[in-house]
């Protein structure tokens, strides 16, 4: 199973096929996320981050939405109170794959 890293200062996690499936080139997904690459990524999943704050991983999220991804069935923000010493990844959980309708 592929991992992706994950940014636990408001992350943000692309589904990769969300693109296709909502018409988002890898391209104009990196353009709205302002960077030239992701912090991680695998064949299924895409992983942003660090944002400072809140208000920005908010933003991010908002221009998501605002190019066709869905939250939560598309993206997420990851974000909690956790100690720095503590890292963490993520893979793609085929069982519970968003309906495509």
């Amino acid at each position: 199973m592929a991992t992706v890293n994950l940014s636990s200062e408001f992350g943000l996690v692309v589904r990769r096929a969300a693109l296709e499936q909502r018409g988002v080139s890898y391209r104009k997904l990196l353009d709205t996320m302002e960077t030239e690459a992701p912090l991680d990524v695998n064949e299924e999943l895409i992983s942003f981050g660090p944002h400072f704050g809140l208000e920005a991983a908010t933003e991010f999220a908002r221009r998501l939405e605002s190019i066709g991804l869905i939250n939560i069935d598309d993206f997420f923000v990851f974000a909690g109170d956790f100690p720095e010493w503590c890292g963490f990844t993520g893979y793609f959980n085929k069982r519970d794959t968003p309906s495509t309708g």
